[in-house]
């Protein structure tokens, strides 16, 4: 349960660094967080709460445990991880788990939360300075399946920011580097490899098969590969969580199909409405545009942090994701997080529209995702 601390008729319920303010000045609600211990049906805590203060009714000892629980203020001590995680799990993710317990309610049990984690399915599309950080810290949130793509060889100037390489490494395929690296350091971890370049819609489709969420850092083909990826993900109906630096600044969006829009809403919908933006993004000037000579490890980290956030919001439920149809970012200059666009499915997008291909039907889609939220 939340910490509650009384002083001079006010109760303050704190924690996760917020502190809500409860009148008490008889005392009356300080004592009925003291008897939700755990311990006590509902019944037996009416009785006992009764006995100092006779007026209290059970529907009001009710109604306040629930208005405590939508708070976040009580957690069931009674949730088990019985046939969801084994011993060696229990251990591993303990960090994990109370993490989840802070926005469990009642009904939930936050060991389910890992448990989610643990049978999820990720395709990572890319193993550069972003994806480098997503494989590790995919494995050490205890995501049991990750499927990566990756054909490059290490260079030099990758060890600003790519960590799973060496100085030694110089000159070898990533692929291999880094899921031995990563299966040292959570052996449980499944990994399916597939050491290749993506070429086309096909490609992706096959590397995506089966996914609860897909997070794609792949650059090559720089204006090519995100068509190719969104199709895929679109066809397939998996989630796509994806971004990346612009020099000074992070981007990332997620889209989800038949709920948000996909890439081609928003390019149509920046051709449609943004004049200046479109004659940038003509097929001339597009591949013009930005350049790959800037990558800063705290711009990298940041970002991962973020496309992180967003899957395990869809792979768990935990929350709704953040950036559904919506390009966020966050500038080095102040650090300051930003909606700096917004888009709407379009009816007549050729990808995602009312007359497209029909998304493949994905029954076991996670919590989240088949709620919509």
């Amino acid at each position: 349960m939340t910490p509650v601390f009384p002083v001079d008729g006010t109760l303050y319920v704190g924690g996760y660094g917020q502190v809500s303010e409860i009148p008490d000045e008889d005392g009356a609600i300080r004592r009925l967080f003291e008897l939700l211990d755990g311990t006590r049906t509902v019944g037996q805590v009416h009785r006992e709460l009764a006995a100092d203060f006779p007026k209290v009714t059970e529907a009001e000892v009710v109604a306040a445990i629930e208005q405590f629980d939508e708070a976040g203020f009580l957690l069931d001590e009674g949730a088990s991880a019985e046939g969801l995680l084994d011993d060696y799990e229990l251990a591993r993710w303990a960090r994990n788990i109370n993490f989840f317990g802070s926005y469990s309610r009642l009904s939930d049990n936050k060991y389910r939360y890992q448990r989610r984690l643990l049978d999820a399915r990720v395709t990572l599309l890319g193993l550069g300075g972003l994806g480098c950080h997503l494989l590790l810290d995919l494995a050490a949130m205890g995501v049991g399946h990750v499927r990566v793509v990756e054909f490059d060889k290490v260079e030099l100037s990758n060890l600003n920011r790519q960590i799973l390489y060496r100085d030694a490494d110089v000159g070898q395929p990533k692929i291999d580097l880094a899921v031995r690296r990563v299966k040292a350091f959570n052996p449980r971890i499944d990994i399916e490899t597939i050491p290749r370049k993506l070429n086309s819609t096909q490609d992706v489709l096959e590397a995506v098969a089966d996914a609860d969420v897909v997070i794609s850092v792949a650059d090559r083909p720089k204006m090519e590969i995100n068509h190719w990826v969104n199709e895929a993900c679109v066809s397939a109906g998996v989630p796509l969580v994806t971004g990346g630096l612009d020099t000074q600044r992070l981007v990332y969006f997620t889209m989800i199909p038949g709920q948000t829009g996909c890439i081609e809403c928003w390019r149509l919908g920046v051709f449609r409405t943004d004049q200046v933006s479109a004659t940038l993004l003509s097929e001339k000037r597009e591949r013009q545009i930005g350049g790959d000579n800037a990558a800063f490890v705290p711009l990298v980290t940041m970002t991962t942090g973020l496309l992180l956030g967003e899957t395990v919001r869809l792979l768990t439920g935990v929350a709704p994701p953040i950036a559904g149809g919506r390009l966020m970012q966050v500038r080095f200059d102040d650090y300051q997080s930003t909606e700096h666009e917004r888009w709407e499915r379009l009816p007549d997008c050729p990808v995602c529209g009312d007359k497209a291909a029909p998304a493949a039907a994905r029954p076991d889609r996670p919590a989240a995702v088949a709620a919509g939220q």
